[in-house]
């Protein structure tokens, strides 16, 4: 059975740790920046649950991963949805599957040790994060179902932290672009490679969506369209709303305003599902961003998923966009 969109990237459990001070985890990892993300292996996840049992108090655990948040937003608000990837064969991946309701997890391999993203938030309310992508870094080639992607209208691609499924998610972008309009959104990890590591994604995309510190890394600038880049360029900017950059031109959307901010973590998720959506529907790539901005303020209002646009606020949505 085909579906709609599909999405390809990592599934992590999330975990919040309140953090007093973040100098220990700096210094650990030199790389890491306030408000930046770092990779973790094996060692020194153990390293890191160290300094949380020293320096962290625990602040529950979500399900998690860009490509879960889209495609759980995507599913709640009733499109064909469906995630490939891996996750774990392990308590956390049991607890990640149920938390993705209405998702088609036919094609998702269950496997090892699932991925864990630390998320630790320190006194200002900035959110640092240290992944661990255990069994998200062993996708390969045969996890891939080719023929049940190409059927899709969409595929949209996130990041992991390993070299081997960044080339398997190029192999996708090359053999599939041509038939199926594709998405990516690199997240840090990716963007700190800068584009030329991405080149064979970007080639055959339709579009990318980024925050403005990850566009800044992957070499890009606020103002003109570089030739290197998809057609459609979606910048993130948080309560600046977001900019939508073509060949030719470029447009701001301003952020909706929402009464009460309860939770940023994966809002910029949920702008991709409400930009994906507008897309699935016919709507053009400016009426997506300001799609995208609407999915992500509404998200804005409660905990985690709990809040993720639901079927009435896309039917709502669309009769308004006419």
């Amino acid at each position: 059975m085909s579906v709609q969109i599909v999405c390809l990237g990592a599934v992590n459990l999330d975990q919040r740790f309140e953090v007093m001070d973040l100098d220990p985890f700096l210094q650990a990892w030199p790389e890491l920046s306030p408000g930046g993300e770092a990779a973790l292996n094996l060692e020194e996840e153990i390293r890191l649950r160290d300094l949380l049992g020293r320096y962290g108090r625990p602040a529950g655990r979500w399900g998690g991963g860009q490509a879960a948040n889209v495609a759980f937003a995507l599913a709640r608000m009733g499109l064909d949805t469906a995630l490939v990837g891996r996750v774990g064969a392990d308590e956390d991946g049991r607890f990640l599957r149920e938390g993705l309701e209405g998702v088609n997890l036919d094609h998702l391999t269950v496997q090892g040790a699932s991925g864990r993203a630390y998320i630790l938030v320190d006194p200002s309310g900035e959110r640092t994060i240290l992944v661990a992508a255990n069994t998200n870094d062993e996708l390969a080639g045969e996890d891939i179902p080719w023929n049940f992607l190409a059927q899709a209208r969409f595929i949209h691609l996130t990041s992991f932290v390993g070299e081997g499924p960044l080339a398997v998610q190029s192999q996708v972008a090359m053999r599939l672009g041509d038939k199926v309009s594709i998405t990516l959104d690199p997240g840090e990890l990716y963007a700190r490679q800068g584009w030329p590591a991405l080149v064979d994604i970007l080639d055959h995309a339709e579009a990318i969506l980024v925050t403005e510190r990850e566009w800044q890394f992957l070499g890009g600038k606020m103002l003109g369209h570089p030739p290197w880049a998809p057609p459609f360029i979606l910048i993130k900017r948080g309560d600046q709303g977001a900019r939508l950059i073509t060949p030719v031109t470029f447009y701001d959307f301003p952020a909706e305003e929402v009464p009460r901010v309860v939770d940023t973590l994966g809002a910029g998720d949920v702008f991709a599902a409400g930009y994906l959506a507008a897309r699935v529907h016919g709507l053009t790539p400016p009426w997506g961003a300001r799609l995208g901005n609407r999915a992500a303020a509404f998200s804005l209002m409660g905990p985690g998923r709990e809040h993720y646009p639901d079927r009435k606020f896309l039917e709502k949505q669309l009769e308004w966009m006419g």
